[in-house]
């Protein structure tokens, strides 16, 4: 009978962390939906190194104390702002971006939030992941 409860209980915890799953992708979901379609996202690029994930956000022009980078669970949140140049002239084109900038990523793969670090140089901001070793889970025989 004991190696029955103990099957339940491996299917309990595989079904407990699924959902924990879903609910995360639906909590991004809900985090980009309830970023406005005026507002703009700043472009990105995610790879993947063989100790790290990275992600690379273009926030040109953007100050370092205008940025805001926030984990929530393995979601990272990225909140930026620059103000509209005030120029003498009139305008003809404007095509650079100002305003609020919203992004939330899902980090993917087996992630150490604790040790993520970021850098940013010449209007990229670099988001350094490091993986961590998958943990070994022991097993009793009962």
């Amino acid at each position: 009978m004991s190696h029955f409860s103990s099957r339940k209980t491996l299917s309990q915890g595989i079904l407990r962390r699924n959902i924990g799953e879903l609910r995360e992708l639906l909590y991004i979901l809900e985090l980009r939906d309830a970023f406005e379609d005026s507002e703009n996202r700043p472009r990105m690029d995610m790879y993947e190194t063989s100790g790290d994930i990275v992600i690379e956000f273009d926030l040109p022009g953007i100050r370092l104390d205008a940025i805001s980078l926030k984990m929530r669970g393995m979601t990272l949140i990225l909140e930026a702002s620059k103000p509209r140049e005030h120029n003498e002239g009139k305008f003809i084109c404007v095509e650079r971006c100002h305003g609020h900038f919203n992004h939330a990523v899902h980090i993917p793969g087996n992630v150490d939030p604790g040790a993520i670090r970021a850098e940013y140089r010449r209007g990229v901001l670099r988001v350094i992941c490091p993986k961590r070793a998958e943990l070994l889970i022991p097993i009793k025989e009962l």
